[in-house]
């Protein structure tokens, strides 16, 4: 059974989604503000999180970037439903954004790709070497990655990812093939969410972003990760 933290202030909503995710086998805690997720963040951890943006004592995602997120998923829900907000949502870390109004059926099939995309916890791996210090190494413990530049902590999707690309490394992964094996959609969506990931991973892990030399767009192809 997985462990899912709902922070969502209308009443009907929450209790309703409350009942129905407990249904499908999560279990489910349902706070209403800010203040009662961080209180309740402070002695429990959860699998899921599924946020609302707009509560009565701020905004959702303001949760993204606190440490106790760790290796959570997170969902989040939002009337706000611009290109711009969407990507303001990802860009703090979030794994996935659904607009309201939407279905149970579709908010459980976002649940099960986020359950899918959960990474395995193997140990730190050391993938390639200046002499006998390690330029590269994935530790999905942490969700660290030892990059040239340091060690820098991933969100879960970021590290999903980044370990794909380094696990096909120098060969060209297209999109749609992202788009299926990192995110678990089986219907293709028309989105920029690939692109808004990698810009995410280029500031994280290229000493120079907007020249990449480890994440490289293959114009018409796809992206190639090379050492």
């Amino acid at each position: 059974m997985s462990h899912l933290l709902l922070v969502e202030d209308e009443p009907v909503l929450g209790d309703t989604l409350q009942r129905s995710i407990r249904k499908i086998g999560h279990d489910c805690v349902w706070v209403k503000r800010l203040s009662e997720a961080r209180a309740v963040l402070k002695r429990s951890t959860f699998d899921f999180w599924v946020l609302d943006r707009n509560l009565p004592d701020g905004d959702g995602i303001e949760l993204l970037g606190e440490p106790a997120r760790n290796q959570t998923m997170v969902l989040v829900l939002s009337a706000k439903s611009s290109a711009e907000e969407k990507v303001e949502g990802l860009q703090a870390g979030a794994d996935d954004y659904l607009q309201k109004p939407f279905s149970f059926q579709e908010l459980s099939a976002r649940l099960q790709a986020l359950e899918r995309r959960r990474p395995a916890g193997t140990s730190s791996v050391p993938l390639a070497k200046d002499g006998e210090s390690p330029l590269w190494s994935l530790d999905s413990d942490t969700l660290k990655v030892l990059a040239p530049m340091g060690w820098v902590t991933l969100t879960p999707l970021e590290f999903k990812c980044l370990s794909y690309l380094i696990r096909h490394a120098g060969k060209i992964v297209s999109k749609d093939r992202l788009l299926r094996e990192v995110w678990g959609f089986s219907l293709l969506p028309k989105t920029r969410t690939v692109d808004y990931l990698i810009t995410q991973l280029r500031k994280r892990i290229e000493p120079e972003p907007e020249s990449p030399r480890y994440l490289i767009t293959v114009r018409g192809a796809g992206m190639k990760f090379t050492f």
